[in-house]
């Protein structure tokens, strides 16, 4: 589809990821770093007190004067020294000397990259979360529901909806863990100077680092420099990428379920389903979510070449990849949410397409009885034999059984044999494991 939007997003969700990482945000975190490090060198004799506290007192958006920073930009084209120029014109002439002492670019860059993660990351859990639990809601909504179950696109055997809902849900926990896992692991940036040796601060360094991280509420920092390795922000693209593909995966299932064919879900959106066609009702939500998660999780690739990087440090990376990832994954699960709040689900017609292989479904069933009177194998060469007969005569393998003196006598002993609801197994159990799995987690 051709783009008609000029914005940066397209749903709330997305906007307010993208305001994480707007140039303002990140700023503004800037300018919160260039304070808690003041604050820390003055504690300890390194600064002015004074320098400190004009630092601190002016480290604000409403300080900051937009229009010379992006004169400086234009002048200077490095980024966080036209912030600093700018910054530096509404600081008194003595504090000037002290803004930015002994740190780096990289420092300021990664640790801000750090805190912005670490937002938009809870915030997509968060998401990612309530999708749960409108799956672990349809799961023990539909536990009895029978179905066909379909493997490499033909009829395999009869199961619950909820049983298929309960796949999704667990595929979806392992991506809520993944993204918690990060989160939790990479609490901490980084202020270590140039090349990581805390040179410019001496002893006193990797105090002045710990402060600063502390008081930008992340924690303790890890004992050695990784300006220059970038595996860590790959794994986070890692962990969003799986996301984005299981709900894709969702999102397609849903798409093939509701078709005319099958039509045993339908995706309720009300929206116009063709230019010409009145009879049109498309999956919009399930094409957008399909769609996006192949965009987001294309935006992997990017984050693992970052890794390779020119001895010890270069600057072969750009924030915006991560940005863009948050913000379409954002948006991705917004549009998952919505689907799920329209998606119908119709019994009846799943009940019919169970019957559409004329009892097909149950030879497993019928081989297993079978096989308790001449064993499992030949069992299933006499099954393989009376559904080809059923095939080739166009009849239901209940009449062709009935046919057979092999088969009849079994049909006479276990009546209720070829009745679906009696052949899907733990299905409706393993739905109720998935939901109490849910359950206990949160």
């Amino acid at each position: 589809m051709i783009c008609l939007s000029d914005e940066a997003s397209t749903t709330p969700a997305g906007q307010v990821l993208r305001e994480i990482f707007s140039a303002r945000s990140s700023i503004a975190r800037i300018m919160a770093f260039e304070a808690a490090l003041a604050r820390a060198q003055a504690r300890r004799g390194l600064i002015p007190q004074a320098a400190a506290d004009d630092i601190a007192e002016k480290a604000h958006l409403a300080f900051f004067p937009q229009d010379e920073w992006e004169r400086q930009r234009a002048r200077l084209g490095h980024p966080l020294v036209a912030i600093l120029e700018a910054w530096m014109t509404g600081l008194a002439p003595e504090s000037r000397e002290w803004l930015h002492y002994g740190a780096t670019t990289a420092d300021l860059f990664n640790t801000v990259l750090i805190l912005q993660l670490q937002e938009a990351g809870h915030r997509l859990v968060d998401q990612l979360l309530d999708i749960e639990k409108c799956l672990a809601k349809l799961a023990a909504e539909y536990r009895d529901t029978p179905m066909v179950a379909r493997t490499l696109g033909r009829h395999a055997l009869p199961f619950t909806f909820g049983m298929k809902v309960a796949t999704w849900l667990a595929e979806h926990g392992r991506s809520i863990e993944r993204l918690q896992v990060w989160l939790q692991k990479y609490r901490s940036g980084i202020l270590s100077g140039a090349v990581g040796t805390y040179a410019a601060f001496g002893d006193q360094g990797p105090a002045i680092e710990r402060e600063v991280m502390a008081e930008l509420g992340l924690a303790p920092p890890e004992p050695v420099d990784w300006k220059g390795s970038r595996d860590r922000f790959a794994e986070f693209g890692c962990a969003v990428a799986l996301a984005a593909r299981t709900c894709g995966h969702i999102a397609q299932e849903i798409f093939l379920l509701s078709g005319d064919d099958l039509d045993e879900v339908r995706e309720a959106n009300g929206a116009v389903g063709s230019s010409t066609m009145p009879h049109k009702a498309n999956p919009t939500f399930c094409i957008d979510v399909v769609s996006r998660s192949r965009e987001v999780s294309a935006r992997l690739q990017p984050l693992l070449e970052w890794i390779l990087v020119v001895y010890d440090r270069d600057s072969s990376q750009h924030g915006d990849a991560l940005r863009d990832m948050c913000v379409g994954m954002g948006d991705l699960l917004a549009n998952l949410r919505s689907l799920l709040a329209v998606l119908v689900v119709l019994p009846e017609n799943m009940q019919a397409n169970l019957h559409r292989t004329k009892g097909m479904i149950l030879s497993e069933a019928m081989a297993f009885a079978l096989a308790r009177r001449v064993g499992k194998h030949t069992a299933h060469v006499q099954m393989q034999r009376l559904t080809r007969a059923a095939r080739e005569r166009g009849c239901s393998l209940e009449e062709a059984a009935l046919s057979d003196d092999s088969f009849r006598s079994l049909l006479t002993e276990v009546p209720d044999l070829l009745e679906v609801a009696q052949y899907t197994g733990q299905a409706p159990q393993i739905a109720d494991a998935a939901v109490e799995w849910v359950r206990q987690r949160r």
